[in-house]
């Protein structure tokens, strides 16, 4: 006799159940084999699938994808760009240990008496810092780019990730020590870690990047802590998570929404998928990166067209991070309640259906106050921009979308520079005031040109400011502000600020919420000096204040005006 569930059943779904099946009789198994064991059979696979046996080939001269992709840690994917990384530790008001990354500031940038911009960056689901320097082009990975612009750069790390297997009073073998979901990544992981930033370097806010699930906790620790909102400058969210619609397939997709409580029968209430890092270090690349595809067409339909196989074999290396169970049945909760909302903690009581109180929703429509661009695939089944924005305060939220690109493009596909780091940059640009330093470095960046310059004055790691003067980029936007009392908050600027004149500009007052714009420049002369760059730039300031202080846009058309300047600005 057939049961009726399994006769609705296709070869895909088998295939699904028949791997989880395998994944945890693994994972049974491997509690019971020794640590030495374990470390031997990695040691042996590694060497017969990606090292020379002859030893024919100097260290020196393996090729930077397979050393990127055979590097313990981020020192040593850091290290083959020239790129210095330091570890600190935040411990969080719950008494978790984080190893949280900085890459120092460039000293030749920056006076000793300014204070660099601080950059946060923060992983996604199942991952951690790695996934931010794995691109085996440097000016491919977005810390490094901040990097070189003078930035402060700082990357965070979950509780219970690669690096963050620490507690004050808890062994990471504890049950109790993976009792945690996205509320305490809400609740303590990011504001206690941006707090330790700031206090640690004497600055006063940090622009802050996530990507996929690093975004839903920013989110979520925004909605939650009014305090956390003073202090980030903005956000730029990158393949944003918040209530996707569901899996892929289909079979799989109905369970984890009837059952969320499901992923606890199969893999405890520890780690997930704790066989994973085995298979990493024994099977065959080639092999390896075929089992993540696969999972990936059957779970989500990502392809990966836009990352090349080179990329693949670093990337995927670095795709799996160690996380509590917990973390994932919070996710099937908001699948199947398509809500943002918090953990749904087990009611003996009462089921879903018969519970008398609602789920806490994290308030992010009304609390969130900084300004949002988000970056998503439009292939991107994880991804849906209306409900998104739906779910987002009504102004000063942004997105831009990514034709024919997927969830893992955005970070590591081929294009990525152009497409997202970009618009990443300029956001930035423009929400960094006009007499700021590192206002004067983005220019001078975005003035390179393209991209291929600047990587092939990067690689030699001998970037200067003044070698990436090009043809100056027009902005022809105009002066934008916010609100009255604070004119100019938000502002764009066409001066190039090697030009040695500046024509005459427009004095006179807006009427009925024009906008008034900003001077057009010589953009074919240049300063004989330093002196005269500096003149040229106070000039310019004082322009800029002047014509803020006399222009500000009607109430009811700011916020359209304002949603032009940027979307024209990043585009």
């Amino acid at each position: 006799m057939i049961l009726p569930f399994l006769s609705r059943l296709n070869l895909t779904d088998y295939f699904i159940i028949i791997l989880v099946y395998i994944e945890f009789v693994t994972s049974s198994i491997l509690q019971f084999i020794p640590t030495k064991l374990i470390n031997s059979i990695t040691w042996l696979f590694q060497h017969l699938f990606t090292s020379n046996p002859a030893m024919d080939i100097p260290v020196n001269e393996v090729p930077i994808d397979t050393q990127l992709r055979l590097a313990p840690s981020i020192h040593e994917m850091c290290k083959l760009f020239n790129v210095e990384v330091e570890d600190y530790l935040v411990r969080t008001e719950d008494d978790y240990i984080l190893t949280i990354h900085r890459i120092p500031p460039r000293k030749d940038l920056h006076d000793t008496e300014v204070t660099p911009k601080v950059a946060y960056l923060h992983h996604g689901l199942l991952m951690c810092s790695d996934i931010w320097c794995c691109n085996v082009e440097r000016h491919k990975n977005l810390p490094f780019v901040l990097h070189d612009l003078g930035y402060d750069v700082w990357m965070g790390n979950n509780r219970g990730n690669k690096y963050s297997t620490a507690h004050v009073f808890l062994q990471p073998g504890s049950p109790k020590f993976w009792n945690f979901s996205i509320d305490e990544f809400a609740y303590f992981d990011i504001p206690n870690t941006i707090n330790y930033i700031l206090e640690n370097v004497n600055a006063e806010q940090v622009t802050c990047i996530g990507f996929s699930q690093g975004s839903a906790q920013m989110f979520a620790a925004l909605s939650i802590n009014k305090k956390l909102n003073e202090k980030i400058s903005q956000f730029i969210a990158i393949a944003p998570a918040m209530t996707p619609h569901g899996l892929h397939n289909r079979i799989v997709d109905k369970i984890v929404k009837a059952t969320p409580k499901l992923m606890y029968l199969f893999f405890g209430r520890n780690i997930v998928l704790p066989s994973a890092t085995v298979w990493r270090r024994t099977l065959h690349p080639k092999l390896f990166n075929t089992l993540i595809d696969v999972a990936n067409i059957m779970l989500f339909n990502w392809n990966s067209k836009n990352i090349t196989i080179k990329q693949k074999f670093i990337s995927y290396s670095k795709l799996y991070s160690t996380t509590s169970v917990k973390c994932i049945v919070h996710w099937f909760q908001i699948l199947r309640s398509q809500k943002f909302q918090l953990y749904e903690e087990p009611d003996d009581m009462f089921n879903s259906l018969s519970r008398p109180y609602l789920i806490p929703v994290f308030p992010t429509r009304t609390n969130i106050k900084v300004p949002i661009l988000l970056i998503y695939g439009g292939s991107d089944s994880l991804v849906d921009i209306d409900v998104m924005k739906a779910n987002l305060p009504p102004k000063r939220v942004f997105d831009i979308k990514i034709d024919n690109h997927e969830h893992l493009d955005l970070i590591w596909g081929n294009d990525v520079d152009v497409l997202v780091i970009d618009k990443v940059l300029k956001f930035i640009e423009f929400f960094t005031p006009i007499d700021d330093p590192s206002y004067r470095l983005l220019s001078k960046y975005f003035n390179s040109n393209n991209f291929k310059k600047y990587a092939s004055i990067t690689s030699e790691h001998t970037i200067k400011p003044e070698n990436l003067i090009g043809t100056p980029r027009k902005n022809s936007v105009a002066v934008a502000s916010i609100h009255k009392r604070s004119p100019s908050i938000v502002s764009r600027h066409n001066y190039n600020e090697r030009d040695s004149e500046l024509k005459s500009y427009v004095t006179n007052e807006s009427r009925n919420g024009d906008l008034v714009d900003l001077p057009e420049i010589n953009s074919t002369s240049s300063c004989s000096s330093a002196s005269e760059e500096e003149e040229l730039h106070a000039e310019a300031v004082e322009i800029h204040r002047q014509l803020s202080q006399n222009h500000i846009p009607a109430q009811n058309n700011s916020d359209l005006e304002l949603t032009k300047s940027v979307m024209d600005s990043i585009k």
